[in-house]
């Protein structure tokens, strides 16, 4: 049970190496903003998770992980964001391989307003919730960001990729969650749960995979250009 959210935390990263074999979906110009990417996501996401956690809002069960802190979140965490990261980039580049056409584009921006419309709600509604206030003011953050700032599209894309990646998220946190390694607090949350989950959790995750692949198709831009 000690190395359990390590072993959860680790096990994504084979996903992007068995699409490798299966689709070398990684070649001498995306792997390293690939990296890149899912190391500042990893940073920004762990960042904000330590800062819940010193207030008390996030809580581990320090029995239940190897014992190594980094700002009072285990080391489990900092590498399940990377490899969630990481491997969630990895599945976007497969789809995109196996699905290229992008002819759904066009309705990623009214999702993505949805989206806002709703983390809004949320917002108001929840305040001062901690944990949802953060989650879904990350979120519009970002989305405002790609969607009016930034002149990338691949949003499409990106909701097709996340949608895929519920399915691990689902089943690493609902371990995490449910065998009390990871606890947010209760008074923190809208109460509202997906398989005993918080459904912030789903929003935080979207969020993070939302800059991870933002960043990976901006430093692919960038290489492309020199």
């Amino acid at each position: 049970m000690k190395f359990l959210f390590l072993a959860l935390s680790l096990a994504f990263l084979l996903k992007p190496l068995g699409l490798q074999v299966v689709r070398k979906i990684f070649n001498n110009a995306n792997l390293k903003p690939a990296l890149g990417a899912s190391l500042i996501a990893t940073i920004l996401f762990s960042a904000t998770a330590a800062v819940l956690s010193m207030i008390g809002v996030v809580l581990f069960d320090v029995n239940k992980t190897v014992g190594v802190l980094i700002n009072e979140l285990p080391i489990e965490q900092y590498l399940l964001n990377f490899s969630l990261s990481f491997g969630g980039i990895a599945v976007y580049l497969y789809l995109n391989q196996v699905f290229p056409k992008n002819d759904l584009q066009k309705y990623s921006l009214a999702l993505s307003n949805l989206l806002i419309g709703l983390s809004i709600a949320f917002l108001f509604f929840a305040y001062p919730k901690w944990f949802t206030m953060v989650t879904f003011a990350m979120l519009v953050l970002v989305l405002l960001l790609i969607e009016y700032v930034g002149k990338i599209r691949f949003m499409y894309w990106a909701y097709r990729a996340f949608a895929v990646m519920l399915i691990p998220l689902f089943v690493i946190y609902g371990i995490l969650f449910n065998n009390g390694t990871l606890k947010i607090a209760s008074n923190q949350l809208s109460d509202m749960y997906l398989f005993k989950i918080p459904v912030e959790q789903c929003f935080m995750f979207l969020a993070m995979f939302l800059v991870s692949v933002y960043m990976f198709e901006f430093f692919k831009a960038r290489a492309a250009k020199r």
